[in-house]
């Protein structure tokens, strides 16, 4: 199969985007309404596929879960390793900025990747990686919706305890805040959003059902629906993956390809060689199903086109980073860990033990600092309210926490305002406001002695993105904090 520019694509999905959305009804009435042509087997000799996603730039991205890999489909129909490994990635989703959206079920996050210089993918940042406090279970599949979210699914597939209560659904906000939104199925796995926008529908695995419910608004949910119920003997388990056409037609991977109608209508089965686990729309014109199943990807012409790509996901600057790998820093009686992407500086004055650069996150033109301070004067309180008076009181939020580690207590506060920063050499005493600015500064009293002081600033996106990294330079867990008051 030859695919064409992908600039026609870019361009017909702008165009899909921007029109008004009609009332979904899925109403073929026939297979034959929407079948364009036989189903063509396009790469073979994997170990089990899954996610596929077409990406905006004109090729398509699948994952091959045991083999740690994410795999390019070029126009020509040739195929290489565009991510390996891939952080056992499963679910993808691309929007129309070219970000790729992964459930890296292997490190139990959900990612925004991207395609770096070199063509090849690459981890921007993790959008999330817990919730309450505890690892998510092994994030399974996602979508996106028209306000820049995402929906994803964390269900438990392994031995053991798992993590998380309950195998939920979960959004991530625009601004990178996480929400269980389903905590009712035994087994969430495929996840959309509605052309529309107005439904969520699920694969509820365990009950072979698809089931759908109302989006009331970004992030909140009605009343569970069950739309279809899969034949034991005929469908088997399932459903898996699923995918829209731009009419609302759902075709859900079964042990066939099941195909319904929006309110869940039985239209046909289409037969697939090996058991299918997930379908995507492609190609230039959008008219083309992608069919991830077991060891293999194939293609199918279609009548009708696929459901148009997001504009955006959860952006890189609301995301909560990639933990990396920290070295070990002394700070007089401290020990630090700290992320090697964080660059030491020589102190800029007598008063710092240590500073270090952040870098920013995209769409910040700076990034923010961490310092580190040695034992002096003033109480916890005083300490408290001195950082407090450098934000302006206007708009200023403010949240105080404390918790234990090996080395010690430390109470942390929280602030996001205008920030006032300094301007000029420290003498001059002179600030000017630097608004969506955030700092997070530590009181540590170590056991060793002495009351230390850590304090990151920067705008709000990057210190955001660096919450948890903060955290691991001092042994901090917020889970574990509770409130602390004046």
């Amino acid at each position: 199969m030859i695919w064409h520019s992908a600039h026609l694509l870019r361009t017909a999905l702008l165009f899909a985007a921007t029109c008004l959305l009609l009332p979904l009804n899925g109403s073929a009435a026939e297979l034959s309404d929407l079948v364009g042509g036989e189903l063509t087997k396009v790469v073979g000799d994997c170990r089990f596929t899954e996610g596929p996603a077409w990406h905006p730039d004109g090729y398509l991205l699948f994952s091959d879960i045991p083999n740690e890999r994410i795999i390019k489909v070029n126009p020509d129909g040739s195929s290489s390793d565009w991510m390996k490994p891939s952080g056992g990635a499963n679910g993808l989703m691309c929007d129309r900025g070219g970000n790729v959206y992964a459930c890296q079920g292997g490190e139990q996050q959900v990612a925004l990747l991207r395609a770096g210089k070199d063509g090849n993918g690459q981890l921007v940042s993790v959008l999330a990686t817990k919730y309450d406090g505890k690892t998510l279970n092994k994030p399974n599949d996602l979508a996106l919706d028209s306000v820049g979210g995402l929906y994803f699914t964390d269900p438990f597939y392994s031995q053991g305890e798992p993590p998380q209560p309950v195998e939920g659904v979960y959004y991530i906000s625009k601004t990178g805040e996480v929400t269980r939104v389903v905590d009712g199925l035994p087994r969430p796995n495929g996840v959309l959003v509605s052309p529309d926008g107005a439904h969520l529908y699920v694969a509820n695995i365990n009950e072979r059902q698809v089931v759908r419910y109302p989006i009331e608004e970004a992030g909140k949910l009605g009343e569970k629906e069950v739309l279809f119920t899969g034949e034991e003997e005929l469908d088997g388990r399932g459903p898996d993956g699923m995918a829209f056409d731009e009419n609302g037609t759902l075709y859900a991977t079964y042990k066939k390809l099941v195909v319904l109608s929006y309110e869940g209508e039985l239209i046909g089965r289409i037969d697939v060689p090996e058991k299918p686990a997930n379908c995507a729309f492609g190609g230039t014109d959008n008219r083309t199903l992608f069919v991830t199943a077991r060891t293999s990807l194939y293609s199918m012409p279609m009548k009708v086109a696929g459901m148009a790509l997001q504009a955006s996901g959860p952006a890189a600057g609301s995301a909560k980073p990639a933990s990396g790998k920290t070295r070990e820093v002394k700070a007089e009686k401290l020990t630090l860990q700290v992320p090697e992407s964080w660059e030491q500086q020589e102190p800029s004055n007598n008063l710092r033990l240590a500073q270090f650069a952040i870098p920013p996150v995209e769409g910040d033109d700076e990034g923010a600092e961490l310092v580190v301070f040695p034992p002096f004067g003033g109480s916890i309180p005083q300490n408290i309210q001195r950082w407090i008076g450098q934000f302006e009181s206007e708009g200023l939020r403010t949240k105080m926490t404390k918790g234990s580690t090996e080395q010690g207590d430390y109470v942390l506060v929280d602030l996001q305002g205008t920030y006032k920063k300094p301007d000029g050499p420290p003498f001059l005493r002179r600030t000017k406001p630097a608004p969506n600015y955030r700092m997070m500064a530590v009181i540590f009293s170590a056991k060793a002695g002495g009351n230390y002081f850590l304090k990151v600033t920067g705008p709000k996106a990057t210190v955001e993105a660096n919450t948890d990294a903060f955290r691991t330079t001092f042994g901090g867990n917020a889970a574990d904090e509770t409130d602390y008051e004046l």
